[in-house]
């Protein structure tokens, strides 16, 4: 599947070129690439337990998809009065600075009245800020884009609020998010949301709420028996191949 990404505006040709989204199996968090995988060996000893690299689940999440690195430095500052009351907050990014536009070209901010009615950590003034993707996203007709907070980047200063876009039907996004720390400076390159695209099925979903039989019971102490002894994942073999659905 091909995603196509084009700056919005001429001058923003160099902050895609400097800064293009990248796969997500290339941009990997550093303790990931850091940590090894646990041998059989190891784990029969007893000498070192199965890791979360291991788990087959959190490695399709951190490898899927592509990364949106942030295309430039942003500041945050929280000023305190004499009483260490926050009086006053500022930021900045270091493309608005180039050009000496109004940050509102590159950091917007959506107002109190229109995120009340739930609990996020906002400026003192009550807004969620947001950064304007200087580029579009283009998909083949029938995908969605699915924009969450890069958890595993292990990232301590803010967090995105997740959504779902329909990128066949519009190119355009911004990345509305969370204010963690008080001051703090994101540098550009920086992994910034994590997108996953995946093919739209309007399907209806049915919930399917099964009592369980012996049957049921002893598959799965057999899987889970099997899955101790050999301590190969569902990536060596479909423990619900034969499952009736």
């Amino acid at each position: 599947m091909q995603v196509t990404f084009r700056p919005m505006e001429q001058r923003f040709e160099k902050l895609l070129e400097l800064f293009p989204p990248v796969k997500a199996n290339k941009l990997l968090p550093k303790w990931y690439k850091e940590t090894k995988l646990t041998t059989e060996f190891e784990t029969f000893k007893g000498d070192k337990p199965q890791s979360i690299k291991d788990c087959p689940a959190i490695q399709d999440f951190v490898t899927s998809g592509f990364v949106i690195r942030l295309w430039g430095h942003f500041y945050f500052h929280t000023e305190y009065d004499d009483n260490n009351m926050p009086v006053r907050q500022s930021w900045d990014f270091t493309p608005r600075m180039y050009n000496n536009e109004n940050i509102k070209e590159y950091v917007n901010a959506h107002g109190p009245r229109q995120h009340e009615m739930i609990s996020l950590h906002k400026t003192i003034n009550g807004d969620v800020l947001k950064f304007k993707l200087p580029y579009s996203i283009e998909v083949p007709e029938g995908y969605n884009v699915a924009y969450v907070d890069p958890f595993y980047h292990e990232r301590k200063d803010i967090r995105f609020l997740s959504g779902i876009v329909q990128h066949d039907k519009w190119s355009y996004v911004q990345f509305p998010f969370e204010i963690l720390k008080d001051s703090f400076m994101i540098k550009a390159g920086s992994p910034l949301v994590l997108a996953i695209p995946y093919k739209r099925d309007d399907e209806k979903i049915a919930l399917n709420i099964l009592k369980g039989d012996k049957e049921h019971y002893k598959k799965v102490q057999d899987d889970i028996y099997e899955l101790f002894l050999t301590t190969e994942t569902y990536r060596h073999k479909n423990y619900n191949e034969n499952n009736k659905i």
